[in-house]
């Protein structure tokens, strides 16, 4: 599982709108919780940090809250999570809590000085099979990624890799096999009701000089939660690039969006 931090988002939300109800919280109330699950993680992990004022913190590890109280339930049992100082994250075996499709889970962060926090989200369902095709088209390979069902999938986003990839640079033949980039980089999030209605094109240029090589394709399956904070995400690290002294940015910034109630963050 990826570990998104939380220490800048949760100072750039302190008090704005977020998924839940609109909270007004001092650095000194503010904790920054996230937590993405899925059925194919061995050890589920969900960070806690404590906001500061601006300035006031160097980096992240000193802002890790270490000792709250944790725990994930479903609509069964409840399971309690402890800190591991190796991942300075609260862990449990996925053997214990066994992440399904389609569960929904509740998590709940008690704070050593009184605060709670709180989420729920649903695991969507397991994902279609998805089905590529492509062509060669001089030394190029130009595939085609068919969309997924869309009442099986609602969210969801694709990640493309080369791998095993065997090339010798030769007489006109300098560079080897490299993806050629869409919808603005390799990973992007798409909302199923408004997919476009062609195939996700994409295409390895100089495939068909290498030796060997191999295109991995993983399809990620996401709940509305894990959308809606990563699209926000995305945005304010946008508009944050686009921020400088020199050329002012006229948009104002938007929240990231966050369904912890108590505090900010994402589960």
């Amino acid at each position: 599982m990826k570990h998104f931090a939380f220490i800048v988002s949760a100072l750039i939300v302190a008090a704005c709108n977020s998924g839940v109800e609109n909270q007004v919280l001092t650095p000194q109330n503010l904790v920054s919780v996230s937590s993405l699950i899925s059925p194919q993680d061995s050890i589920v992990r969900v960070f806690v940090y404590q906001g500061k004022t601006l300035g006031e913190i160097a980096n992240a590890s000193q802002a890790v809250i270490k000792d709250a109280k944790l725990s994930i339930a479903d609509e069964n049992v409840s399971r309690d999570l402890v800190f591991s100082a190796k991942t300075n994250s609260y862990e449990i075996s996925n053997q214990v809590l066994k992440v399904m499709a389609s569960k929904t889970y509740r998590l709940q962060v008690i704070t050593a000085t009184g605060i709670v926090l709180k989420a729920s989200c649903t695991v969507p369902p397991t994902p279609a099979e998805v089905v590529i095709d492509g062509i060669k088209d001089g030394n190029d390979f130009v595939f085609n990624l068919n969309w997924p069902p869309v009442d099986n999938t609602a969210y969801f986003s694709f990640d493309f890799e080369l791998t095993d990839v065997v090339f010798k640079p030769r007489l006109g033949v300098t560079f080897g096999p490299q993806l050629a980039l869409f919808f603005g980089g390799t990973q992007s999030l798409f909302n199923n009701k408004d997919r476009p209605n062609k195939p996700i094109e994409r295409k390895v240029v100089n495939a068909f000089v290498a030796e060997k090589i191999s295109l991995k394709t993983a399809f990620f399956s996401m709940d509305e939660n894990t959308f809606k904070y990563l699209s926000t995400k995305a945005d304010a690290n946008n508009w944050n690039a686009n921020t400088s002294g020199f050329v002012p940015n006229l948009r104002e910034p938007q929240p990231v969006f966050s369904n912890v109630e108590g505090g900010v963050g994402v589960f």
